[in-house]
């Protein structure tokens, strides 16, 4: 990821300032009660509910409600089964409305006012999560408990304990023949403010599995000081069937039965319960089916061999210092071609919002994003190392750039690293490296939703107004669907490109791969899933999942606060992270995992990856690629992955392997403290979200991969990186 540090929190300040009348040093004075906004209706929940069920008092602390006091009146729109905010607990089943017509029988239905509210511009709207037909792969689990004691709830170095038989949290898949128990770990909200309750959120630690029912139970939960945790006055209702005559109870109570009858035969007492209640992931059509569509039809389109490319600028490099032409002097790289290519569009104007014009979806009667017209000018750029021009066919790399950059990042024609404590040798141009000793042509489109351009021309607005967050999410897919056109046109067309062909540039048949660096490593199971053209892929200081990401990677630090201002309550920013990701499942890796080798899209042939990581990133937490390794999809966890503590549930795998396999990369730093915030910073080692990129032990390893599909160790039988052992001679 690219950080935003000192790239734009003075415009957001500003922003800030316009919208509401006050600098950051009052954002804190800007407080609403949550519990007191008047909540509008909700047209029914699965149970054929027309009202939801029970209220909520003010917000605030609370021990979860009196059980013997019946619950208190109606509040439209919410689930009382957690009366302090709104749509908790999350995901709630309240909103699987029943819809014989989707996959899994529902469709996600949220009420007018059933989310947050900012300052500004009113509640969250319902609409785009629609599309959805239950919730995402990699959920947040959240509920109210003020005060529990932490020791109950196994946090991410505990993951095992998540399984213990009389674990107070318990999470389940429902099957043919029972329950399954599912691991997860808990992060008590380290992010609340100082002397506030802290929220309960349970993370699965696998990915979850589409189209599946799922049961979540907390059981005896007591206070630190020791004190018993009632339920709330709705969940005592249900639990003991006291239902009767509640036109907002009575209809949910066949479902909750159910659910206690699961859990009873499972071993879980049905008057030991705080708190217990199912939800349902989207099914893989919602989660995939428009991403999928966008790219079979748009390759129809464009025609068996991709767009048509055109060369707009040819820049050539010396691999001398001193050139008697002047030409730039680079040792790896003579030409970087820049040009551009049509795309078909399958966006269309959003409605305008604070003097900007965002992109969403341009639909067809089928639901399914229907082509609008054309992108005409979807610029690329590719990098041609010396050893290509004489006429050696070189394989193909589609690099994946990192957080809110660009395909320029692909080029990168000068020394401007700064690679810290390791030998320079081992340092800079690190893509025009990899090409010139391993016979690579790169090349890069803007990833559209998540590029430069749209950090510099909608981020503040769409955080202002989270409903506009569809402007990055919905054009994610359009971006991801460039990628899939580039790769096409670049196997079959650029060599043919007259100023290509006039270099000698030869392509090597059947080597086309993909190299994603953290933001691109994020979105590289999603790319290599849907394309028929790359099978093998290299994830760099990769993670999934944004809803567990963001709140772990010091990128995200003005996202917050701009987030912070327009919506204060702790609550509510957290209901936002989990509303965001629901637009975000439909690109985000972690819906796309399960589709690389386990289970690939329409029988195709399995797509293989190398995943890295690094130890301490600042950036991207290792956390979430355990959570896909532990999975079952055919990710397995590296031997020598670390030398303080194992993948907890996984079982190492040794070298050489052939498949998709993890590796951590350690220089130096600490893993750091459970939960969801970023690590500190490491005064002696930095940040090593960028180091292994520079190692040729590594990118050797890669190279090896894309042409065999084997991984083998490249540090030496022990943790990576081997210090000792420096390869290559690198840069002069």
């Amino acid at each position: 990821m690219r950080g935003m540090v000192s790239r734009w929190p003075s415009v957001a300040a500003a922003a800030i300032a316009v919208v509401f009348g006050v600098g950051c040093d009052d954002d804190e004075a800007a407080v609403v009660d949550a519990g007191s906004v008047d909540v509008g209706s909700i047209d029914g929940g699965p149970d054929g509910a027309v009202d939801p069920d029970v209220g909520a008092p003010d917000g605030g602390e609370a021990d979860g409600g009196e059980a013997d006091g019946g619950a208190p009146p109606a509040r439209e729109g919410c689930d009382g089964l957690q009366p302090e905010v709104c749509a908790w607990p999350w995901p709630s089943n309240l909103y699987l409305a029943e819809d014989a017509a989707r996959a899994t029988g529902y469709t996600l239905t949220f009420g007018a006012e059933s989310l947050p509210s900012g300052l500004q511009f009113g509640h969250v709207q319902p609409d785009a999560f629609r599309r959805m037909d239950g919730y995402g792969l990699g959920t947040p689990i959240m509920a109210w408990f003020p005060g529990v004691d932490p020791a109950l709830l196994p946090d991410e170095t505990r993951i095992a304990d998540s399984l213990a038989e009389d674990a107070a949290a318990l999470l389940f898949a429902v099957g043919d023949d029972g329950l399954r128990r599912v691991p997860y770990f808990i992060d008590l909200d380290a992010k609340a403010r100082a002397g506030e309750p802290r929220a309960t959120i349970m993370r699965p630690a696998e990915i979850l599995t589409p189209d599946t029912r799922y049961i979540v139970a907390f059981r005896g939960l007591v206070t630190s000081e020791g004190a018993s945790i009632a339920p709330s006055a709705a969940f005592a209702a249900l639990r003991d069937g006291a239902t009767a005559g509640d036109a907002h109870l009575e209809p949910r109570q066949a479902r909750f039965d159910e659910v206690f009858s699961l859990l009873e035969a499972a071993g879980v007492e049905r008057g030991s319960l705080t708190l217990a209640w199912d939800f349902h992931t989207a099914s893989t059509d919602a989660l995939t089916g428009r991403l999928r569509h966008m790219v079979a039809e748009g390759l129809a389109t464009v025609g068996e061999d991709g767009p048509e490319l055109v060369v707009d600028e040819v820049d050539a490099y010396s691999a001398e210092m001193d050139d008697p032409m002047g030409r730039e002097y680079n040792p790896y790289i003579a030409y970087r071609i820049k040009g551009h290519f049509r795309a078909p569009h399958y966006m269309q104007a959003a409605e305008p919002f604070m003097g900007k014009q965002g992109w969403v979806f341009n639909l067809g009667d089928d639901g399914m994003p229907e082509q609008s017209g054309w992108r005409e000018d979807v610029q690329f750029y590719a990098t041609i190392p010396h050893g290509a021009l004489d006429g050696t066919p070189h394989g193909l790399i589609n690099h994946g750039h990192g957080m809110f950059g660009d395909a320029k990042d692909a080029a990168d024609l000068g020394w401007t690293r700064d690679c810290g404590k390791y030998p320079p040798r081992e340092c800079g141009w690190f893509h025009g490296r990899v090409d010139a000793r391993h016979q690579f042509i790169t090349y890069a489109v803007d990833l559209v939703g998540m590029s430069q351009f749209d950090r510099d021309e909608y981020a503040i607005e769409v955080l202002l107004d989270l409903t506009r967050f569809t402007w990055l999410t919905d054009r994610l897919h359009q971006g991801l669907l460039e990628y899939v056109l580039i790769t096409r046109a670049m196997q079959r067309r650029f060599a043919a490109l007259p100023e290509v062909a006039a270099l000698g540039v030869q392509i090597a048949p059947d080597e086309s791969y993909y190299w994603g660096i953290s933001q691109g490593a994020i979105f590289g199971p999603t790319f290599l899933a849907v394309s028929p053209d790359v099978q093998r892929g290299v994830l760099s200081v990769a993670g999934t999942n944004y809803s567990t990401l963001l709140e772990r990677s010091r990128n995200f630090a003005e996202f917050f606060g701009l987030i912070a201002a327009v919506y204060p309550d702790r609550r509510d920013q957290l209901s936002l992270i989990a509303l965001m990701q629901l637009l975000w499942d439909g690109t985000d890796g972690v819906s796309y995992y399960r589709h690389l080798s386990a289970e690939p899209f329409d029988g195709g042939p399995a797509n293989h990856v190398i995943v890295d990581v690094a130890r301490g990133d600042y950036q991207v937490s290792p956390l979430t690629i355990e959570t896909a390794a532990r999975s079952g999809l055919g990710l397995r966890v590296m031997e020598n992955y670390d030398d303080e503590r194992e993948v907890p549930l996984v079982d190492a795998q040794a070298y050489p392997y052939e498949g998709s396999g993890v590796l951590n990369w350690h220089f130096g730093n600490a893993w750091p403290a459970p939960g969801n915030v970023p690590p500190p910073e490491d005064a002696e080692n930095g940040d090593p979200h960028e180091s292994a990129r520079h190692l040729d032990a590594m990118t050797a390893q890669m190279a090896h991969f894309f042409r065999t599909g084997e991984i083998i160790d490249a540090c030496g039988g022990g943790v990576c990186p081997d210090l000792t052992e420096w390869e290559g001679e690198g840069a002069e």
